[in-house]
Protein backbone atom coordinates (compact mmCIF):
# COMPACT_ATOMS: atom_id res chain seq x y z
CA UNK A 1 0.00 0.00 0.00
CA UNK A 2 1.04 3.36 -0.43
CA UNK A 3 1.29 6.54 2.08
CA UNK A 4 -2.18 7.77 1.05
CA UNK A 5 -4.10 4.46 1.33
CA UNK A 6 -2.37 3.81 5.05
CA UNK A 7 -3.64 7.44 5.40
CA UNK A 8 -7.13 6.72 4.69
CA UNK A 9 -7.45 3.76 6.75
CA UNK A 10 -6.20 5.16 9.65
CA UNK A 11 -8.33 7.87 9.30
CA UNK A 12 -11.22 5.60 8.79
CA UNK A 13 -10.17 3.75 11.51
CA UNK A 14 -10.23 6.54 13.72
CA UNK A 15 -13.77 7.99 12.71
CA UNK A 16 -15.04 4.03 13.45
CA UNK A 17 -12.94 4.02 16.56
CA UNK A 18 -12.63 7.05 17.84
CA UNK A 19 -15.44 9.95 16.79
CA UNK A 20 -18.51 7.20 16.83
CA UNK A 21 -18.25 6.39 19.73
CA UNK A 22 -17.88 10.15 20.86
CA UNK A 23 -20.69 11.06 18.96
CA UNK A 24 -22.98 8.45 20.51
CA UNK A 25 -21.56 9.38 23.94
CA UNK A 26 -22.62 13.01 23.69
CA UNK A 27 -26.06 11.89 21.99
CA UNK A 28 -26.45 9.99 24.99
CA UNK A 29 -25.43 12.77 27.33
CA UNK A 30 -27.75 15.27 25.60
CA UNK A 31 -30.98 12.54 26.30
CA UNK A 32 -29.69 12.60 29.92
CA UNK A 33 -29.38 16.00 30.46
CA UNK A 34 -32.92 16.63 28.65
CA UNK A 35 -34.53 14.02 31.06
CA UNK A 36 -32.83 15.43 34.41
CA UNK A 37 -33.84 18.71 33.06
CA UNK A 38 -37.59 17.43 33.37
CA UNK A 39 -37.61 17.04 37.19
CA UNK A 40 -37.76 20.22 37.69
CA UNK A 41 -39.30 21.60 34.49
CA UNK A 42 -40.98 24.31 33.59
CA UNK A 43 -38.27 26.95 34.82
CA UNK A 44 -39.39 29.33 32.02
CA UNK A 45 -42.48 30.19 29.79
CA UNK A 46 -43.56 27.92 27.49
CA UNK A 47 -44.71 28.89 23.56
CA UNK A 48 -47.94 27.84 21.61
CA UNK A 49 -47.48 27.72 18.41
CA UNK A 50 -50.79 27.94 16.25
CA UNK A 51 -50.22 28.62 12.29
CA UNK A 52 -53.66 30.18 12.07
CA UNK A 53 -54.59 33.35 12.23
CA UNK A 54 -56.14 34.52 15.63
CA UNK A 55 -59.97 33.76 16.28
CA UNK A 56 -60.15 30.24 14.51
CA UNK A 57 -61.10 27.05 15.74
CA UNK A 58 -57.07 26.03 16.56
CA UNK A 59 -56.28 29.46 17.98
CA UNK A 60 -59.43 29.34 20.26
CA UNK A 61 -57.95 25.47 21.08
CA UNK A 62 -54.50 26.52 22.31
CA UNK A 63 -55.86 29.62 24.05
CA UNK A 64 -58.10 27.38 26.08
CA UNK A 65 -54.95 24.69 26.72
CA UNK A 66 -52.72 27.08 27.25
CA UNK A 67 -54.82 28.73 30.05
CA UNK A 68 -54.82 25.98 32.00
CA UNK A 69 -50.85 24.70 31.80
CA UNK A 70 -50.52 28.26 32.40
CA UNK A 71 -52.55 27.18 36.09
CA UNK A 72 -51.89 23.63 36.74
CA UNK A 73 -47.34 23.82 35.64
CA UNK A 74 -47.33 27.24 37.31
CA UNK A 75 -45.42 28.73 34.45
CA UNK A 76 -47.05 31.29 31.41
CA UNK A 77 -47.90 29.37 28.27
CA UNK A 78 -47.87 32.11 25.43
CA UNK A 79 -50.10 31.79 22.09
CA UNK A 80 -47.87 32.71 19.28
CA UNK A 81 -49.64 32.91 15.64
CA UNK A 82 -47.76 31.84 12.79
CA UNK A 83 -49.63 32.19 10.38
CA UNK A 84 -49.00 31.47 6.64
CA UNK A 85 -48.81 28.59 3.97
CA UNK A 86 -51.84 26.44 5.53
CA UNK A 87 -50.19 26.14 8.87
CA UNK A 88 -46.98 25.17 7.03
CA UNK A 89 -44.80 27.79 8.82
CA UNK A 90 -45.79 27.23 12.62
CA UNK A 91 -44.85 23.44 11.76
CA UNK A 92 -41.78 24.07 10.37
CA UNK A 93 -40.75 26.23 13.49
CA UNK A 94 -42.30 22.93 15.69
CA UNK A 95 -39.98 20.41 14.07
CA UNK A 96 -36.68 22.70 14.06
CA UNK A 97 -37.30 23.63 17.75
CA UNK A 98 -35.22 22.33 20.34
CA UNK A 99 -37.17 19.07 22.47
CA UNK A 100 -37.11 21.04 25.77
CA UNK A 101 -40.66 21.00 26.57
CA UNK A 102 -40.50 25.23 25.70
CA UNK A 103 -41.88 25.06 21.96
CA UNK A 104 -45.67 23.22 21.63
CA UNK A 105 -47.78 23.43 18.72
CA UNK A 106 -51.59 23.00 18.52
CA UNK A 107 -52.12 21.40 15.47
CA UNK A 108 -54.97 21.14 13.07
CA UNK A 109 -56.31 18.75 10.51
CA UNK A 110 -54.88 21.55 7.77
CA UNK A 111 -51.42 20.59 8.71
CA UNK A 112 -51.92 16.57 8.37
CA UNK A 113 -53.82 17.61 4.74
CA UNK A 114 -50.43 19.59 3.77
CA UNK A 115 -48.15 16.29 4.74
CA UNK A 116 -50.24 13.86 2.83
CA UNK A 117 -49.90 15.80 0.15
CA UNK A 118 -45.96 15.93 0.16
CA UNK A 119 -44.82 17.82 -2.53
CA UNK A 120 -41.20 19.68 -1.04
CA UNK A 121 -42.97 20.44 2.54
CA UNK A 122 -40.46 21.82 4.91
CA UNK A 123 -41.68 19.06 7.51
CA UNK A 124 -43.73 15.94 8.07
CA UNK A 125 -46.16 15.59 10.71
CA UNK A 126 -45.41 11.62 11.31
CA UNK A 127 -41.41 12.21 10.97
CA UNK A 128 -40.63 15.45 12.50
CA UNK A 129 -43.41 15.78 15.38
CA UNK A 130 -44.22 14.16 18.74
CA UNK A 131 -47.72 13.68 19.85
CA UNK A 132 -49.00 15.01 23.35
CA UNK A 133 -52.80 15.07 23.70
CA UNK A 134 -55.68 15.09 21.43
CA UNK A 135 -57.87 18.23 22.61
CA UNK A 136 -60.83 18.23 20.84
CA UNK A 137 -63.00 16.79 17.88
CA UNK A 138 -65.41 18.92 15.86
CA UNK A 139 -67.45 17.58 12.77
CA UNK A 140 -68.26 19.45 9.84
CA UNK A 141 -71.59 19.88 8.63
CA UNK A 142 -72.84 18.94 5.21
CA UNK A 143 -74.75 22.04 4.06
CA UNK A 144 -76.59 21.93 0.94
CA UNK A 145 -77.99 24.98 -1.24
CA UNK A 146 -81.76 25.33 -0.02
CA UNK A 147 -83.13 25.26 -3.64
CA UNK A 148 -81.32 21.85 -3.78
CA UNK A 149 -83.85 18.95 -4.08
CA UNK A 150 -81.87 16.70 -2.36
CA UNK A 151 -83.23 16.82 1.93
CA UNK A 152 -80.93 14.16 2.85
CA UNK A 153 -77.58 12.14 2.45
CA UNK A 154 -79.36 9.27 0.45
CA UNK A 155 -81.13 11.76 -2.12
CA UNK A 156 -78.03 13.91 -2.47
CA UNK A 157 -76.10 10.66 -3.15
CA UNK A 158 -78.70 9.61 -5.35
CA UNK A 159 -79.25 12.86 -7.41
CA UNK A 160 -75.04 13.53 -7.86
CA UNK A 161 -75.16 9.75 -9.57
CA UNK A 162 -77.90 10.73 -12.07
CA UNK A 163 -75.88 13.90 -12.95
CA UNK A 164 -71.97 12.71 -12.52
CA UNK A 165 -69.60 16.21 -12.63
CA UNK A 166 -72.86 19.02 -12.55
CA UNK A 167 -73.04 19.26 -8.93
CA UNK A 168 -70.52 21.60 -7.56
CA UNK A 169 -69.05 22.00 -4.45
CA UNK A 170 -66.82 24.76 -2.37
CA UNK A 171 -63.99 24.52 -0.32
CA UNK A 172 -61.55 27.14 1.24
CA UNK A 173 -59.06 26.09 -1.33
CA UNK A 174 -57.35 23.29 -3.29
CA UNK A 175 -55.67 21.68 -0.62
CA UNK A 176 -57.32 22.64 2.36
CA UNK A 177 -59.00 20.44 4.75
CA UNK A 178 -62.79 20.84 3.58
CA UNK A 179 -61.68 20.60 0.27
CA UNK A 180 -60.39 16.82 1.17
CA UNK A 181 -63.32 16.05 3.28
CA UNK A 182 -65.54 16.66 0.27
CA UNK A 183 -63.21 14.44 -1.50
CA UNK A 184 -63.62 11.87 1.38
CA UNK A 185 -67.06 12.04 1.04
CA UNK A 186 -67.03 11.78 -2.93
CA UNK A 187 -64.76 8.75 -2.56
CA UNK A 188 -66.90 6.52 0.01
CA UNK A 189 -70.69 7.57 -1.74
CA UNK A 190 -69.31 7.03 -5.49
CA UNK A 191 -69.66 10.39 -6.77
CA UNK A 192 -67.98 12.71 -8.05
CA UNK A 193 -68.75 16.51 -7.52
CA UNK A 194 -67.43 19.72 -9.30
CA UNK A 195 -64.80 21.44 -7.02
CA UNK A 196 -65.00 25.44 -6.76
CA UNK A 197 -62.29 26.66 -4.60
CA UNK A 198 -62.55 29.68 -2.84
CA UNK A 199 -60.44 31.81 -0.70
CA UNK A 200 -62.29 31.14 2.84
CA UNK A 201 -66.03 30.07 4.40
CA UNK A 202 -67.60 33.25 3.84
CA UNK A 203 -67.71 33.23 -0.01
CA UNK A 204 -68.22 29.74 -0.41
CA UNK A 205 -71.17 30.07 1.81
CA UNK A 206 -72.48 33.06 0.21
CA UNK A 207 -72.37 31.12 -3.09
CA UNK A 208 -73.63 27.94 -1.78
CA UNK A 209 -76.88 30.39 -0.23
CA UNK A 210 -77.24 31.70 -3.59
CA UNK A 211 -77.45 28.61 -5.27
CA UNK A 212 -74.41 29.04 -6.99
CA UNK A 213 -72.74 25.41 -5.68
CA UNK A 214 -74.61 22.41 -3.91
CA UNK A 215 -72.64 21.68 -1.29
CA UNK A 216 -69.76 22.90 0.99
CA UNK A 217 -68.51 21.10 4.45
CA UNK A 218 -68.83 23.66 6.87
CA UNK A 219 -68.02 24.01 10.62
CA UNK A 220 -70.52 23.54 12.87
CA UNK A 221 -70.53 27.62 13.68
CA UNK A 222 -70.55 28.90 10.85
CA UNK A 223 -73.19 26.59 9.18
CA UNK A 224 -75.52 26.13 11.95
CA UNK A 225 -76.64 29.89 11.89
CA UNK A 226 -76.97 30.02 8.35
CA UNK A 227 -79.39 26.82 8.33
CA UNK A 228 -81.40 28.25 11.74
CA UNK A 229 -81.66 31.52 9.12
CA UNK A 230 -82.85 29.23 6.20
CA UNK A 231 -79.72 30.26 4.39
CA UNK A 232 -78.69 27.02 4.17
CA UNK A 233 -79.63 23.46 4.74
CA UNK A 234 -77.67 21.16 6.65
CA UNK A 235 -78.51 17.64 6.39
CA UNK A 236 -75.84 15.89 8.22
CA UNK A 237 -73.05 16.20 10.55
CA UNK A 238 -69.75 14.03 9.45
CA UNK A 239 -68.92 12.69 13.09
CA UNK A 240 -69.55 8.85 13.18
CA UNK A 241 -72.49 9.41 15.10
CA UNK A 242 -75.04 12.61 16.07
CA UNK A 243 -73.18 15.71 17.76
CA UNK A 244 -74.46 17.39 20.93
CA UNK A 245 -74.56 20.56 18.69
CA UNK A 246 -77.11 18.95 16.60
CA UNK A 247 -79.01 16.06 18.04
CA UNK A 248 -81.58 16.73 15.36
CA UNK A 249 -79.26 16.24 12.58
CA UNK A 250 -78.21 12.64 11.14
CA UNK A 251 -74.71 11.32 11.08
CA UNK A 252 -73.67 10.90 7.31
CA UNK A 253 -72.64 7.34 8.93
CA UNK A 254 -76.60 6.31 9.11
CA UNK A 255 -76.33 6.22 5.50
CA UNK A 256 -72.66 4.92 4.83
CA UNK A 257 -71.87 3.35 7.75
CA UNK A 258 -68.50 4.13 9.61
CA UNK A 259 -68.07 6.85 7.49
CA UNK A 260 -66.32 9.67 9.71
CA UNK A 261 -64.64 12.87 8.79
CA UNK A 262 -63.37 15.33 11.34
CA UNK A 263 -62.05 18.41 12.25
CA UNK A 264 -59.36 18.46 15.00
CA UNK A 265 -56.94 19.95 17.36
CA UNK A 266 -54.32 18.59 19.73
CA UNK A 267 -50.87 19.23 21.08
CA UNK A 268 -47.34 17.92 19.69
CA UNK A 269 -44.05 18.89 20.44
CA UNK A 270 -40.51 18.61 18.54
CA UNK A 271 -39.74 14.47 17.64
CA UNK A 272 -36.72 14.06 20.30
CA UNK A 273 -38.92 15.33 23.32
CA UNK A 274 -38.12 12.90 26.29
CA UNK A 275 -40.98 11.17 27.22
CA UNK A 276 -40.85 12.55 30.96
CA UNK A 277 -41.83 15.86 29.39
CA UNK A 278 -44.51 14.67 27.10
CA UNK A 279 -46.59 12.85 30.51
CA UNK A 280 -45.85 15.89 32.05
CA UNK A 281 -47.96 17.94 29.73
CA UNK A 282 -50.30 14.69 28.81
CA UNK A 283 -51.15 14.88 32.62
CA UNK A 284 -51.63 18.73 32.51
CA UNK A 285 -53.87 19.03 29.34
CA UNK A 286 -55.97 16.05 30.51
CA UNK A 287 -56.74 17.60 34.02
CA UNK A 288 -57.71 20.98 32.17
CA UNK A 289 -59.86 19.58 29.66
CA UNK A 290 -62.35 18.00 32.67
CA UNK A 291 -62.85 21.40 33.55
CA UNK A 292 -66.69 22.53 33.79
CA UNK A 293 -65.59 25.82 32.07
CA UNK A 294 -63.42 24.08 29.04
CA UNK A 295 -66.22 21.99 28.18
CA UNK A 296 -68.64 24.60 27.68
CA UNK A 297 -66.22 27.05 25.56
CA UNK A 298 -65.36 23.71 23.61
CA UNK A 299 -69.26 23.22 23.07
CA UNK A 300 -70.30 26.52 22.27
CA UNK A 301 -67.55 26.44 19.42
CA UNK A 302 -69.29 22.93 18.22
CA UNK A 303 -66.55 21.13 19.60
CA UNK A 304 -66.23 18.19 22.12
CA UNK A 305 -63.21 18.13 24.61
CA UNK A 306 -61.22 14.46 23.91
CA UNK A 307 -57.72 13.43 25.56
CA UNK A 308 -55.18 10.58 25.02
CA UNK A 309 -52.21 9.56 25.70
CA UNK A 310 -49.12 10.28 23.07
CA UNK A 311 -49.39 7.15 21.64
CA UNK A 312 -52.56 7.34 20.80
CA UNK A 313 -52.08 10.15 19.61
CA UNK A 314 -49.34 8.97 17.26
CA UNK A 315 -51.12 6.56 16.07
CA UNK A 316 -54.20 8.73 15.12
CA UNK A 317 -51.83 11.24 13.22
CA UNK A 318 -50.34 8.50 11.19
CA UNK A 319 -53.39 6.84 10.47
CA UNK A 320 -55.03 10.47 9.25
CA UNK A 321 -51.76 11.11 6.89
CA UNK A 322 -51.79 7.56 5.33
CA UNK A 323 -55.45 7.89 4.83
CA UNK A 324 -55.66 11.45 3.43
CA UNK A 325 -52.15 10.04 0.99
CA UNK A 326 -54.74 7.32 -0.12
CA UNK A 327 -57.90 9.86 -1.01
CA UNK A 328 -55.70 12.34 -2.99
CA UNK A 329 -54.04 9.40 -4.97
CA UNK A 330 -57.60 8.31 -5.74
CA UNK A 331 -59.07 11.57 -6.53
CA UNK A 332 -56.20 12.19 -8.15
CA UNK A 333 -55.82 15.46 -6.49
CA UNK A 334 -52.88 18.09 -7.28
CA UNK A 335 -51.46 21.07 -6.06
CA UNK A 336 -50.99 23.49 -8.76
Amino acid sequence: MNKFSDLLLNSSAFICVYLRPKMVFFSVLYMVALTAAAADYPTRPIRMLVGFTAGGGSDLAARIVAQKLTETLGQSVVVDNRTGATGAIAAEMLAKANPDGYTLMMLAVAQLVATAFADKMPFDVVRDLAGVSFVSRNPYVMAVSPNLAARSVREFIDLAKAQPGRLNYGSTGLGGSNHIVTEVFNVTAGIKLAHVPYKGPPQALADLAGGQIQLVFASITSGLPLARAGKVRVIAVTSLKRSQAAPAVPAIAETLPGYETIGWYGVVAPKATPPALLQRLNAAIARGLQAPEVKERLAADGSEGVGSTPAEFDRHMASEVARFRKVIRDAGIRRE
